[in-house]
């Protein structure tokens, strides 16, 4: 593994990129062309996510990072963690490779998977879910992935502080276009594959309406032993253009999802520290097949609605139900490897022995999400607004019930250096309840903004108010059922400036709050008082700089500070057997970030970015222990956040050879390297750095025989080396393993 500091790590990359773009204009020099080659999304695009109206991403004052389908299909990513890979402010997969859901943070805050309820897709609000009732997408069904970073209240109501992620579904157009993709990826060694074959057709069926359908199949292998899964999924939409200012579309999918998972826990004895010099290899499976179950079905059905009056006024009414359904089964860790061995454990190894868990959980999640809009553009002497007011609304439900299975039925892993299957006989007959639980969450909010454009000024302000409610029934004792109800009511605003000088200098600055109900059982707090929301505040300024669709370069300061943190109460007054919370902690988050896209006209296109954060904890009353025995005890104020990497940096370059022998063929690859971090709030685990890299080659067939116009073949190299890493540990019994290597083989074809 690649120890090197976080300055040097982000200046070799910078250094890398640099001179593999100069190279490639050295060697291709002779071939240049006025032929623009535009494969990622650059200052002109659009993310209607971050100000709900047509906006180019430089006028927004809002950070905004979009990942477009052409990156998509150049990285062959398959899933949309791996396709924020090289964006800055997001670390991916904190909690390592988890085919469940995509695990993304942003500035430091969790901005979807388990750790949060911020999954947008098209704009609307996905429904929360029980503990592993959470959806799941594929790449291949996207259009474009947007980040806006730092809070968006304003816009959108509850929302983590770091940062949204907006997924964007393939929709219709008017232009006729089809592919079908075929493809196997190889894990690790290369001894476990899986395959996948999709296809994606639309156009017009008249002049006023045009549909798109778009479907995959995969089965095969994962890049954990023992484990195989499955993907279906199918995407029809119609879009009726009744009127040049009228359009409305329908779009329905479909997902299931079926095998095993690939989550599990490892001891941080064999994953971050060695064993004697080993480790656990970074394929290994320490649960159980027979036991290791994840299913999901889930459908969504939307609606896409506008009518504009005239170029000055517009209504707009987006909305769509979806449904999930899930069963989990996992053997996991119940602790850490045995630092020795008690009689009962038969076998047992001291310090490569670990006890487990087996688990089941089956939910549902039903949600509804609608958002009305006015827009509407005036004039008032030189200045030019559009103002855009709204109200949104979503309901959810969920149910999920989650069994043990009995302690005695689950047998250790005797050698986690050698693991080997203990089977899971009983497991299914000796369940007992753990948790039933249910929910309802509604949310209803009133947001106004304002674009203002005074010459090459533009400013942005926006407020919202919103009402949340939310109720949570505990069924585990049928004899004794509890419930509570925590509402919520929240004001947030945002104001931000930029300005647009000729020479493509675009300096700007904002200010953004947030707000996130805390969902928890009264009686735990201070008084049973129910718990108010965590309220998050961000101040942000930089620079970014634009020449026409091809170059943009963003750098930028923050700080976003969180309050309202639950945190022990200093009085030591119990409820029931724990201390009391109460909502005095705070944490804060510094950082720079440097995102810069270039599509350069002899053929190359670059991406690079660098983050450097300072995450820390500010007000807190929970304490360590001491240093030495009778030692006072330590405050957790002035630790790192943990799941907060120091710093992110990458570097990615795609090279085109556009005319010649070479004609067709492209070149490229990429590296990301990840800074040290903590693991856990009281800063005992420490994680270390680590360095992927990634290669791709890829020929169009076009080039070299015109019948075969549209095919293109590619070969695409994640983590080339497999370098073992770990992703983060929350305790010594819970590490997790980033993604190993992986190599993906694709024939496409496009008409």
């Amino acid at each position: 593994m690649m120890m090197i500091n976080c300055a040097t790590g982000t200046a070799s990359i910078m250094a890398i990129a640099i001179a593999t773009g100069a190279s490639a204009q050295t060697r291709n020099e002779p071939d240049r062309t006025n032929d623009e080659i535009v494969v990622v999304a650059t200052a002109q695009s659009r993310a209607s996510s971050s100000t709900k109206t047509d906006t180019p991403v430089v006028e927004s004052p809002q950070s905004i990072s979009i990942v477009s389908r052409e990156e998509l299909d150049l990285r062959a990513s398959p899933t949309i963690a791996d396709a924020l890979s090289y964006t800055a402010g997001v670390y991916i997969e904190p909690y390592g490779a988890d085919n469940r859901t995509d695990e993304v943070v942003v500035r430091g805050f969790g901005a979807g998977g388990f750790s949060s309820n911020n999954n947008f897709v098209d704009g609307l609000r996905l429904p929360s879910g029980g503990q592993w009732t959470r959806p799941g997408f594929d790449p291949f069904a996207l259009q474009q992935i947007e980040v806006l970073k730092g809070p968006s209240g304003a816009l959108y109501g509850q929302t983590a502080p770091g940062g949204v992620v907006n997924i964007v579904s393939k929709r219709p157009s008017f232009t006729p276009h089809g592919e079908v993709l075929l493809q196997g990826v190889g894990y690790n060694d290369l001894g476990r594959w899986s395959y996948q074959g999709a296809g994606d057709v639309g156009g017009p069926l008249t002049n006023t309406i045009a549909a798109r359908v778009v479907g995959l199949a995969r089965y095969g292998e994962t890049s954990v032993r023992d484990t195989a899964n499955a993907r279906q999924y199918l995407s029809a939409a119609v879009t009726w253009q009744a009127t040049p200012q009228t359009s409305w579309t329908l779009l329905g999918q479909y997902q299931r999802d079926e095998g095993n998972s690939t989550f599990q826990f490892l001891p941080s004895i064999g994953a971050l520290t060695s064993i004697n010099g080993r480790y656990i290899a970074n394929d290994d499976n320490l649960g159980e097949r027979d036991w290791n179950r994840f299913d999901r079905n889930q459908y969504l059905v939307a609606s896409f609605f506008e009518h504009r009056f005239g170029d000055r006024l517009a209504i707009r009414n987006n909305s769509r139900y979806t449904r999930l359904e899930t069963l989990y089964r996992g053997v996991l860790l119940s602790g850490g490897t045995l630092a020795s061995c008690p009689t009962t454990v038969v076998g047992c190894i001291p310090g490569r022995t670990v006890q487990r868990r087996a688990v089941q959980g089956i939910g549902d999640s039903d949600g509804f999400a609608t958002d009305t809009q006015v827009e509407a553009k005036l004039t008032t002497g030189p200045i030019e607004h559009v103002l855009l007011a709204g109200f949104d609304y979503f309901h959810t439900e969920w149910q999920h019930d989650r069994d043990g299975v009995a302690a005695a039925r689950v047998l250790p892993i005797l050698d986690v250096l050698n693991p080997v299957s203990r089977g899971a006989i009983g497991y299914a007959t000796s369940l007992t309840p753990v948790g039933y639980l249910q929910s309802v969450t509604k949310q209803r909010g009133f947001y106004a903004q304002d674009q203002i454009e005074a010459g090459r000024l533009r400013v942005t302000a926006g407020v919202r108010h919103d009402k949340a409610e939310d109720v949570s029934i505990n069924r585990t004792n049928p004899a004794a059922i509890g419930s509570y109800l925590i509402d919520s009511d929240a004001f947030t605003w945002r104001a931000g400036a930029v300005y647009l000088f000729d020479n493509g200098l675009v300096p700007y600055a904002s200010y953004a709050e947030s707000f996130q109900p805390q969902v928890s059982d009264p009686a735990s707090a201070l008084n049973a008082v129910p718990f108010v929301p965590t309220t998050g505040q961000q101040i942000e300024a930089g620079l970014r700089f634009q020449r026409g669709r091809s170059i943009y370069v963003t750098l930028g300061g923050y700080q976003i500070t969180q309050q309202n943190i639950t945190t022990p109460d200093p009085g030591g007054a119990l409820c029931g057997l724990a201390v009391c919370l109460v909502q005095t902690g705070e944490g804060r988050v510094r950082g720079v970030e440097l995102e810069g896209k270039a599509s350069l006209p002899w053929g190359t296109a670059i991406i690079l970015t660098g983050t450097r954060s300072d995450a820390e904890i500010t007000k807190s009353n929970a304490t360590l222990p001491p240093l030495v025995t009778g030692g006072p005890r330590r405050s957790q104020v002035g630790l790192t956040l943990p799941q907060v990497p120091e710093c992110l940096a990458s570097a990615f370059v795609d090279h085109r050879f556009q005319n010649g022998a070479l004609a067709g063929l492209g070149l490229g690859g990429g590296v990301r390297y990840t800074g040290k971090s903590w693991g856990d709030t009281n800063n005992t685990l420490r994680i270390p750095d680590y360095t992927l890299f990634d290669l791709f080659v890829r020929y169009d067939l076009g080039k070299a025989n015109p019948a075969l116009r549209g095919m293109l073949v590619s070969l695409n190299a994640r983590n080339l080396s497999d370098e073992r890493f770990v992703a983060t540990c929350n305790s010594v019994a819970a590490c997790y393993y980033g993604q190993g290597r992986s190599l993906t083989a694709r024939v496409q074809f496009r008409w």
